[in-house]
Order: structure tokens, then C-alpha cells, then sequence
């Protein structure tokens, strides 16, 4: 490592040399530091030196192998330069040397003093060691300059007894028999020693002694030695621990006791024949509470029972793996009492069984076994966009009329893998993950019954605006702000509204009196329908595929069936009928009537006029608020919105906005309006709780559709005079982003 980082640096220096390098500095080497420093040791021993480089953008790294090393005075001491040992001195003689590291011009060193050695000692000093058992030394020399050095591993190691004990080359000693030996080391004619007493174990006592304890606890026991020698010692982890009843409780390896059962038992810790012992009592619950309590459970599932015991000082504790479990009838339900698998019962057939808990004492429930009859999937015919997630829900209805989520309990399924695929994982079960544009079945199935809903995956993240100055629908993917196709349409497109769980985009083509009906899949126009003259406004029925046209020339809403694309029927409304709005609901349509400043109401399952309520000058944007029972219409003339009671169809109020507004959106649950104002290029914010103006923000010149994205509080506003999309956010009521489009804008429509 250390000569690629000199080599690199080498050719760094030659770059530079010739005007190859960049404008940067090459990195030199700027100091050595040498360790350890000033250093002392026995002579006929070793120590590994290092170099640490340090570079001129403050990097250090370490040199030890690609140094030279030199020492001042080789009778002292020499010091290798072989590989493999670069860096190792051995000091030779008592006295002081120079050790030295140079790469190229740059030198480090420090003093190294080899010192004579005065005598060793040992630790542990005077120790016992147990008949049986090891002891390690080590062996501390101490220098001439009062220096000391471990030299455990250098010694000669002795025992003036190996029948008491004996020592390895290492310094672990193992008692053999009772009595004394002195332990020695010896190093270059210098001896330290002490004194070894090997005495056997001659009793045990176990603590505590007789404990008591709850079922479900641990105790944790100690076994102390008395030698021969009449010293006490721990030997808790020299014993051998046993337990005379493993059923009441065991004890492991380190005399650690768990209490499975009620009852005694005699705990025993046991060394070379001696043996101590203590009683342990185990205690079981005051009472015990079998959750969950009065459960029901299908034929053929599992459910697991939890035993909570409560015991005398007030604790609680989970007992369910000590418990005895049992079912009064079997062949209603059997519940285990294997390992694993404990108080897990397993529904067998229609009826009614006591689950028991026993532990001393006794904790019931009962559990109902019940046959499931259907399975309902909920959200039912969602939609969702490609790469969303979609969780899914499957309530079971029982034999006794009961319900049931069993979400986790049934097999998921989907008919087409490719559009949607749904999960089956412990954690997330029912979860469905969206892949592609389609339809499938989401089915939940348990034994024989099953239930399914129908899902769509369709095109999310849109924004669709009519651009009536090129005869285009501009595309906008709403998580990115760019337009993402642009598709060509009729002549003078101006409304547009979506079906999203169809795929569908509608557009009023006024030039040509023509209504295009787009895949939001492919971008593409399916077909291109004739309505009447001037098409202007449009809305959208998914539930009873109509889709609803106003013709601005011919004063009639057209009636189109969107499974065949056809008009069904052309309902006469008032003069130049602009806006379109719906409340599928309650099966209304309502149309803003430009030429005569009327607003028609129209039932949509008759498809006749019901009703005619006037409101201001040159009403065109018209929107709808089911909820609240209320429809907005932006009166172009007279610079107001009428707020109509949809139940009465009066107005009951008249809001001041801006010049000449255009279009209307509404966001019912933040009890918003938001109305585009085409001459004085702003859009008023309306708080429709008190039919007032909150604020107006400034937007793009001459502003027309207005179109809001609840889930994303974000509206959308397409300005006819500036080409652009104005994106606004509803919790600031800031505009966030500018979006170019087609020439003309006019309508917009979302798909959140």
C-alpha cells in the first residue's frame, strides 16, 4: 500500500516537473514521527518500532514498512530494514542509542535506552489455586532506570514442587495437589518468585438459600467454597449446577435457576465429589386471565391464547409458555401444548369450548367456533396509479350473523399479476402494489368462500389543459410540473373533464362543435364525437357513464352515453350556455347560461329542466359542493360568484370577487372556493362557510379554468393571455410553480 502511495506521489513530482499537472500542489512529505518514543527495555528483548508520515494537506500515514531505519551506536542496539520485521530493534547492551527513520530528505526519530535488569516480580503474589484448576502469572521485570517491561512470555517459568503444581512455558500453573510451591521466573540470570498454596474444596454453600420464587422468574444462585486451608472461594462458575426436579425448574450453567412449575426442588452445585445444595420453592398465581377473552374463531383457523398470571405482590406476568392448556371439547377446537406452539388453538367445527389456563390455579374463557358465510373486500372497485400501494381489507360475515375483520387470516389473490399484484406476507397482508394500466379482481379467499372487487389502475399525477389558441391538450405530470405529451385535438378546445377509473379525458372542441374523447393511457384521441354548436363546458357521470355538453351556439346540453360515445339526448337550457356541473348524488345537473344570466337546473334521470334561478350578468364557471348543498357561478359581467341553495334553488348569496371572472373550483373539505379572475389576472380565495373573500393571489395574465387538487392542496390555474399553468399551494396560498403550455389556455381538469 505504502509504495503505491510513494509511486503515485513520484509520478505527481514528475507532472508537475513538466507542466502536466493541474493547478493544484503535488502532496509532499513534510515530517516522521518515530514511536514508541524514548523507550527502555532489557537488553537480549525487542520492541517494534513505527514512523508516522505526515503530509503537507495534513494527512498522516503510516511509513513503517517503506522507511529506513538506522540506529546511532549497533552496540547498543541494531534495528531491521529486512521485510517483514522493518522497524523491530533488539537491544543489545545497557546504554543509549539514536533510532532513526528517513524517506528521501525527511528524517524522524528518537532516543532508545536498553537497560539492565534489576529483578522481576509476579502477580498474582501468594495466590491459592483449587485442586484441579489453572492459574496464570505474569512475569514484570524491573530496569536499572526504574523502567519496568512484561516479560511473561520471555522467562524461564518454574515450580520448585510439580507434584503441588505445575507450569507451563506460558506462566498457567495447575494445581495438583494440596500443599505449597514457589512459583519462579528467571530472565537472563535475574529470578522472581512466589509462593503457590494448592488447596482442595472440602465444602460448598449454595446462596440464597431456600428462595422462594414466582413461575416465570429466574434466580441466579452462588456457590462458595471452603478450602482446606480454611480460605473461602466463589466457585459458582467451577460447579457443576443440577436441578433434582426439571420440571419445577432448571438451572444452567452458570447457576442461573428458571421456574417453569409449583413445587420444590433441590438445586445442587457440585465440585470433585463435594456438594452443596439449597431448596427452591416455586410459587404459582393468585389467578390467571386467558386473553383474548370470548373470542370467536372460523372453522379451520388458528388463534393464539395468551395465559397472564397475577401473583401475590401485585405483579403480572405472561405464563402462556408454562401453563397447562386445555379444551372442554375437542372436537370443537384443540389448543397445543407443544413447545412452539403453546395455547395456539385450532378451530375444528361449529360450537362453543372452554379454554382452560392451569397453573396452580385455573383462568377460563370461552372461545366460539362459528362458520364463515361470505367475504366482503373493501375499498370496493378502487382505483389506484401505477407504482402506488393500495391496502386492502376482507371482512368475513359469520354463521351468527356476526362480522369479522379477517384481513390476515384469508389467501390473497389477483387476476392479473401484470396490472396489480397483491401481497400475502405476514406484515402485510392484503397490501396491493400497482404495475401497469388495466383492471383485475383483488380476491380474498378462505376455504370455499371467497369475495372480490374489481381494481383499476389508471394514469394519477395529471393535469389535462385545453389550449384553445393550437388546438392542443397539454399533458402536465403534476409531481414533476412538465408537460409530458401534447395531444392534438379539435378546433378551439375549451372544456375539460376526466373519468379516471375509465381513462378517460374529455374536451369541447368549440370551433368545430365536436366533443374528443382521449385515452389517458396512450395519450391518444379514441374518437371525436358531434354535439352541437359551440361546445364550451363539460362534465362527467363514471357512475352512469354520461358525460354532459354545453353548446354555447345552439343553447342545449348534449347527453352522451360514454360506453358508445353517442348522444343520447339534447336538453334546450338557457341562452349561451357556458359552464357545466354535476351532483351525481342527487342526479342534477346545473348549467351557467351566458346570453341570459340563468343558471338551469336539470334532473339528469328525466334529462329535463327543473328549474331556472337567475343570478348576475354573463355567468360562465359553474361548480358544485353536494355536501353542503350549494352551487358557485362566476358571473363575468358583473365581477361576482352566486352562492345557490341546491335545495331551494334560490341564491343566498352574491360574493365580490375580481374583473371579469372566469371559472369556479371548489375544495369541500377546506371549505374553499377558488374563482379565476380573466381581467384582473388574480384568483380570490372564498371561505365558504362565511361567503367571504380570504385573499387573492396574483397569477398569470388572463386566468380561465381553475381546477383543485384536494389530497395535494394545490390548485391549478390555466392563464389564457400568458400560455401558462399558475400552481398554487391552499395551505400558503402562494403561488409554488409557472408551467408553459399550448397557446390559449383555457380549460384544466386533474387527476389526482
Amino acid at each position: 500500500m505504502i509504495k503505491y502511495f510513494l509511486a503515485a506521489l513520484m509520478i505527481a513530482f514528475s507532472l508537475a516537473g513538466c507542466g502536466g499537472g493541474g493547478s493544484s500542489p503535488p502532496v509532499t512529505l513534510v515530517s516522521i514521527t518515530v514511536k514508541p518514543a524514548n523507550t527502555s527495555i532489557v537488553p537480549n528483548t525487542t520492541v517494534q518500532f513505527s514512523a508516522m508520515g505526515i503530509f503537507s494537506d495534513n494527512t498522516a500515514q503510516d511509513l513503517t514498512t517503506s522507511v529506513t531505519w538506522s540506529s546511532s551506536n549497533s552496540g547498543i542496539a541494531t534495528i531491521s530494514n529486512t521485510q517483514g520485521a522493518k522497524g523491530l530493534a533488539t537491544a543489545v547492551a545497557a546504554g543509549t542509542t539514536t533510532i532513526t527513520a528517513t524517506s528521501g530528505n525527511i528524517s524522524g526519530s528518537t532516543t532508545f535506552t536498553p537497560a539492565a535488569l534489576a529483578s522481576i516480580t509476579l502477580a498474582p503474589a501468594n495466590p491459592t489455586s483449587i485442586v484441579g484448576t489453572t492459574q496464570q502469572f505474569k512475569a514484570t521485570g524491573v530496569l536499572s532506570n526504574n523502567v519496568t517491561q512484561d516479560l511473561t512470555s520471555l522467562v524461564a517459568w518454574s515450580s520448585s514442587d510439580p507434584g503441588i503444581a505445575t507450569i507451563s512455558a506460558t506462566g498457567t500453573t495447575t494445581a495438583i495437589a494440596p500443599g505449597s510451591t514457589t512459583i519462579s521466573a528467571t530472565f537472563t540470570g535475574i529470578s522472581g518468585s512466589t509462593t503457590l498454596t494448592s488447596a482442595t474444596v472440602t465444602a460448598i454453600a449454595v446462596t440464597p438459600a431456600n428462595p422462594t420464587i414466582a413461575a416465570g422468574l429466574t434466580q441466579q444462585f452462588t456457590a462458595t467454597g471452603t478450602l482446606s486451608n480454611s480460605t473461602t472461594r466463589d466457585v459458582t462458575s467451577l460447579v457443576t449446577w443440577s436441578s433434582s426436579n426439571a420440571g419445577i425448574a432448571t438451572i444452567s450453567a452458570g447457576g442461573i435457576a428458571s421456574a417453569i412449575s409449583i413445587g420444590t426442588t433441590t438445586i445442587s452445585a457440585t465440585f470433585a465429589g463435594v456438594s452443596g445444595t439449597t431448596t427452591l420453592t416455586v410459587q404459582g398465581p393468585l389467578s390467571i386471565t386467558v386473553t383474548p377473552a370470548s373470542p370467536s374463531a372460523v372453522v379451520g383457523s388458528t388463534l393464539q391464547f395468551t395465559a397472564t398470571g397475577t401473583f401475590a405482590d401485585g405483579s403480572m406476568r405472561d405464563l402462556t409458555t408454562l401453563v397447562s392448556w386445555n379444551s372442554s371439547s375437542t372436537g370443537i377446537a384443540t389448543i397445543s401444548n407443544a413447545s412452539g406452539s403453546r395455547g395456539l388453538a385450532t378451530a375444528i367445527a361449529t360450537g362453543s369450548t372452554t379454554i382452560t389456563a392451569t397453573l396452580g390455579v385455573p383462568g377460563t374463557t370461552t372461545l366460539t367456533v362459528k362458520t364463515l358465510q361470505s367475504i366482503a373486500v373493501t375499498p370496493a372497485n378502487p382505483t389506484m396509479g401505477i407504482g402506488s400501494t393500495l391496502q386492502f381489507k376482507a371482512t368475513g360475515t359469520f354463521s351468527d350473523s356476526s362480522v369479522q375483520d379477517i384481513t390476515t387470516s384469508v389467501t390473497w389473490s389477483s387476476a392479473n399479476t401484470g396490472i396489480a399484484s397483491i401481497s400475502n406476507t405476514s406484515g402485510s397482508k392484503g397490501l396491493a402494489t400497482a404495475s401497469a394500466f388495466g383492471s383485475t379482481t383483488i380476491k380474498a379467499t378462505f376455504g370455499s368462500i371467497s369475495g372480490s372487487t374489481p381494481l383499476t389502475v389508471i394514469q394519477t399525477n395529471r393535469a389535462y389543459v385545453a389550449n384553445n389558441g393550437n388546438n392542443t391538450l397539454s399533458v402536465i405530470d403534476t409531481s414533476t410540473n412538465t408537460v409530458v405529451a401534447t395531444i392534438p385535438v379539435g378546433a378551439g378546445p375549451q372544456g375539460v373533464a376526466v373519468n379516471p377509473a375509465a381513462s378517460r379525458v374529455y374536451v369541447t372542441n368549440n370551433f368545430n362543435s365536436t366533443l374528443s374523447v382521449i385515452d389517458t393511457t396512450s395519450n391518444t384521441v379514441l374518437t371525436n364525437v358531434p354535439v352541437g354548436a359551440g361546445p364550451r363546458g363539460v362534465a362527467v357521470n363514471p357512475s352512469a357513464n354520461r358525460a354532459y355538453v354545453s353548446n354555447g351556439n345552439s343553447s342545449t346540453l348534449s347527453v352522451i352515453d360514454t360506453a358508445s360515445n353517442t348522444i343520447v339526448t339534447t336538453v334546450s337550457v338557457g341562452a349561451g350556455p357556458h359552464g357545466v356541473a354535476l351532483n351525481s348524488a342527487a342526479n342534477r345537473v346545473y348549467v351557467a347560461n351566458n346570453g341570459n344570466g340563468t343558471l338551469s337546473v336539470i334532473d339528469a334521470t328525466s334529462n329535463t329542466v327543473i328549474a331556472t334561478v337567475p343570478v348576475n350578468s354573463g355567468p360562465q364557471g359553474v361548480a358544485a359542493n353536494p355536501a353542503a348543498n350549494r352551487v358557485y357561478v362566476a358571473n363575468n359581467g358583473s365581477g361576482t360568484i352566486s352562492v345557490i341553495d341546491t335545495a331551494s334553488n334560490t341564491v343566498v348569496a352574491t360574493i365580490a370577487v375580481g374583473a371579469g371572472p372566469q371559472g369556479v373550483a371548489v375544495n369541500p373539505a377546506a371549505n374553499r372556493a377558488y374563482v379565476t379572475n380573466g381581467n384582473s389576472n388574480t384568483l380570490s380565495v372564498i371561505n365558504t362557510t362565511s361567503n367571504t373573500v380570504v385573499t387573492t393571489i396574483a397569477v398569470g395574465a388572463g386566468p380561465q379554468g381553475v381546477a383543485v387538487n384536494p389530497a395535494a392542496n394545490l390548485v391549478y390555474v390555466a392563464n389564457g393571455g400568458s400560455n401558462t399553468l399558475s400552481v398554487i399551494d391552499t395551505i400558503s396560498n402562494t403561488l409554488v410553480n409557472t408551467v408553459s403550455i399550448g397557446a390559449g389556455p383555457k380549460g384544466v381538469a386533474v387527476i389526482p
